[in-house]
């Protein structure tokens, strides 16, 4: 069961979800408390967002995936393809060099000097994900508390996810796995997990990889 949800261009999402990239850095919004980011969940739905999002920031590869027609100023539901399993996270100091994780993000140089440059006295958080598909998409009633600028939302209640599949298979993951950790700053610093908001009964592998 998953309880929180956590909200990313519906581009991320995607790539998440086709097994295309398994690392989300964040900074935090203007919404977070004292506008900081923070690892509140272990599990999470994935939320799709159009907020932020633009061409200009991805890759060439990854501008495919963006939403052909703008979104409804209206929403009513909101649809959940899939959700992910935080099996690292790390913290980067500010003025880390990120270029050598480039390869595994799908933005480009571009947004990530833009991160840098936001709040440049401010850490990076980076955080690889295990993604899995829902066997069908849940749709939710849209909630006010869903927009803004923040990441996590309380769902309000739990959601069944045992039937999903994995976006990639555990060996496929370990090896993107590896080629992260390699490439991360000698400055990084790993982030507890255990002490996550996450649902004991659900384990799906990996969770305890560390390459």
């Amino acid at each position: 069961m998953v309880d929180w949800a956590f909200k990313e261009w519906s581009v991320a999402v995607a790539a998440l979800l086709n097994g295309d990239t398994v690392l989300l850095i964040r900074k935090g919004g203007i919404r977070e408390h004292q506008g900081q980011f923070s690892l509140t969940a272990q599990q999470m739905l994935l939320l799709p967002t159009l907020e932020h999002q633009t061409a200009e920031l991805l890759k060439p590869q990854f501008k495919a995936l963006l939403p052909c027609h703008p979104a409804s100023p209206t929403r009513e539901t909101v649809s959940f393809e899939g959700w992910a399993m935080v099996t690292h996270a790390f913290l980067l100091g500010p003025g880390a060099d990120l270029s050598p994780l480039l390869p595994y993000l799908i933005w480009n140089q571009r947004f990530l000097q833009e991160r840098l440059n936001w709040q440049p006295h401010r850490p990076i958080y980076a955080m690889v994900l295990r993604a899995y598909r829902l066997p069908h998409p849940l749709v939710l009633p849209w909630q006010k508390s869903y927009g803004g600028c923040r990441s996590w939302i309380n769902l309000g209640q739990s959601v069944a996810v045992e039937a999903s599949q994995p976006a990639l298979s555990e060996r496929d993951y370990g090896q993107r796995v590896k080629a992260i950790l390699a490439a991360l700053p000698e400055s990084a610093t790993a982030l507890p997990l255990k002490n996550l908001t996450v649902d004991s009964q659900v384990s799906y592998g990996t969770a305890g990889f560390t390459g």
